[in-house]
This record gives C-alpha cells, sequence and structure tokens, in this order.
C-alpha cells in the first residue's frame, strides 16, 4: 500500500456543514477550510447552497447538496424538486437520503421509483444514496445496493451521522462486494480521526463525508505514528 499524502487524503473528504443551529458565517468558514485544507467536497443544506456555489466559484472544491436529511420522509417529487432547485444553484454532487419507511415496509417499487427520478434530474452530476445503515439488516443493505446500481447512481454512502450509529467496516465491505465495481462506496457518520479514515478506505470507501476534516488533517501533519494513513488497495 503506498503512504498518502496531505494533498490525497484531503481529496476524500467531504467536508460537511449540517449541525443544527449554525450559522451563514459557519458556512463561509467552512468553504474556507475546504479551500485550505483541499477537501473533495463541501456538503451543505438546501438553505446554504447559494452561499457555498458563491464561495467556492473557481476553487476547484465541489458543492454538494445535502437532501433529505435525516429521514428521508419526503415524497418522490419532493425529492426531485429539491435535486432541481439543488443543480440550478449549482451543485456539484447530490447525496440524498432513502425513504426509510419505504424501505422498513418493503415498498421496493417505491423506492425504486424515487431513485430513477433523481437520477433523471440530476444526470452530469455525482449522486449519492444514504442508506442509514443503523436501521437496516443486510438484506435491506444489499437490496438497497442493487437498487441504486439498476438506477446508475454512483455511490452508495452508509450514514447521515444523525442516527444512533455510523459507518463501521462492516458495513463498507458488505456494500462493496454488493455493488461489485458498479458504484462506489462512501463512508459517513462518527468518522473524526486519521485511523478511523483507515480503516474505512481499507474496507473499500472511497470517500469520506465528516464535519471533522481539520482535526482529521491536523492529526494527520502531526506525524503520530499510531495513525499513519495508507490507501487501502481498490
Amino acid at each position: 500500500m503506498t503512504p498518502w499524502t496531505a494533498k490525497s487524503l484531503a481529496a476524500l473528504l467531504d467536508h460537511t456543514i449540517l449541525r443544527p443551529a449554525h450559522t451563514l458565517d459557519d458556512v463561509r468558514q467552512t468553504c474556507r477550510e475546504a479551500v485550505q485544507w483541499g477537501f473533495h467536497t463541501v456538503c451543505a443544506s438546501p438553505y446554504d447552497l447559494p452561499l457555498v456555489a458563491d464561495e467556492l466559484a473557481g476553487t476547484g472544491v465541489k458543492v454538494g447538496a445535502a437532501l433529505g436529511i435525516p429521514m428521508g420522509f419526503g415524497t418522490c417529487l419532493q425529492k426531485a424538486r429539491a435535486a432541481e432547485d439543488a443543480v440550478a444553484v449549482g451543485a456539484d454532487e447530490v447525496d440524498f437520503v432513502v425513504n426509510l419507511t419505504a424501505v422498513a415496509s418493503g415498498r421496493w417499487n417505491d423506492v425504486a421509483d424515487e431513485l430513477q427520478a433523481m437520477r433523471s434530474v440530476t444526470e452530469g452530476r455525482v449522486l449519492k444514496l444514504i442508506f442509514e445503515t443503523c436501521y437496516l439488516d443486510d438484506d435491506q443493505k444489499r437490496r438497497l445496493c442493487d437498487l441504486c446500481c439498476e438506477a446508475r447512481l454512483d455511490f452508495v454512502k452508509t450514514s447521515t451521522g444523525f442516527g444512533p450509529g455510523g459507518a463501521t467496516a462492516e458495513d463498507i465491505r458488505l456494500m462493496k462486494a454488493q455493488v461489485a465495481g458498479r458504484a462506489q462506496v462512501k463512508a459517513a457518520g462518527g468518522i473524526r480521526t486519521v485511523e478511523q479514515v483507515r480503516t474505512m478506505v481499507e474496507a473499500g470507501a472511497v470517500r469520506i463525508g465528516t464535519s471533522a476534516g481539520v482535526a482529521i488533517m491536523q492529526q494527520f501533519l502531526g506525524g503520530k505514528q499510531d495513525t499513519a494513513v495508507r490507501a487501502g488497495d481498490e
């Protein structure tokens, strides 16, 4: 395995600003951090997206929309409209939560319809489905992986960070095996250290969602031997 540089580590991170009661100044600071460190994307709520797009214009950092946080309970039409709006204001990537009621009820046709609708309004953008894996059994996770691939989504993603559990290496391995190269895997939820990033990447994640990107980079640059980051095999 090849050791990571600070640049290659930062490029794996989606820097998030989704905590409750944050301010627009917090959004601006998050964008400045993303540019400073070279993070891949800033993921923000629909209200914040126009500001994020303005702050990141010309920087190379991608604009990410986080939709349906945290439980994905909106209708298919509502989600598709939100995705259209996000693309219109400059979103390069769209992360959205699956309708957990539909999944729990076995309404797989409803889930498939939602995925197709979201793909149709985000062509040319990176589209990621958030599973919120802590609420799902393994069969549900596998079924969602297959539906995402059939709908041509780009990523399957573990978690929002708002549930009782976040990303685990076991879920990353399961999701990577099920998509079998048809999509990529993003780990998110509770990832706050270099060691956790390393664990997720070794399990198969190629993108990491976190609000602790700055702390992760500072830890990496601190040269702590027990947290040296190495790229996992893809």
